[in-house]
């Protein structure tokens, strides 16, 4: 009952990275005019420049590359979700990785006006990827369960 229990766990933290990646790979278009890449753009484009007003250095990325990231994104959001559903550490290593370049550009509450309904979304969409985190962090502590099947000699 406990690796059942366990692997739907699994699976349920999975499903939101299967279900997203999945909705980018359906809608990518090489073009820059998918949806996702035209919500990101101007996310991405605030970053960029934010990154080079704070350190002076020009991070070499182009609008036209966005739709090649969206496309990672959601490679890495499959493999990662599949991974982590079959209990492999190496899923929740690529979720991670995942987690922290979306968080910190598509998630940027810190940006928009406090109180405002877009601030809360953010904040809150923020606080779990956050969270998510987390859950991966002590995911990767564990020790991995292996199912056993039992077997009774006749």
């Amino acid at each position: 009952m406990g690796a059942l229990l366990a692997f739907s766990g699994r699976l349920l933290i999975a499903s939101l990275f299967l279900l997203s990646g999945a909705m980018k790979l359906a809608h990518h278009d090489e073009t820059g005019d998918g949806p996702v890449v035209v919500y990101m753009a101007p996310k991405m484009d605030a970053m960029l420049n934010r990154i080079q007003h704070y350190t002076g250095l020009r991070v070499p990325l182009q609008q036209d590359h966005y739709p090649m990231l969206v496309l990672a994104a959601g490679c890495m959001e499959l493999l990662g979700g599949v991974l982590f559903t079959l209990n492999l550490k190496l899923g929740a290593l690529l979720l991670m990785l995942f987690l922290v370049p979306t968080s910190l550009v598509m998630h940027n509450f810190w940006e928009l006006e406090r109180g405002s309904p877009a601030h809360q979304i953010e904040f809150v969409n923020f606080m779990k990827n956050l969270c998510l985190f987390g859950a991966f962090l002590m995911f990767l502590n564990m020790p991995r369960q292996v199912a056993s099947l039992k077997y009774k000699a006749h």
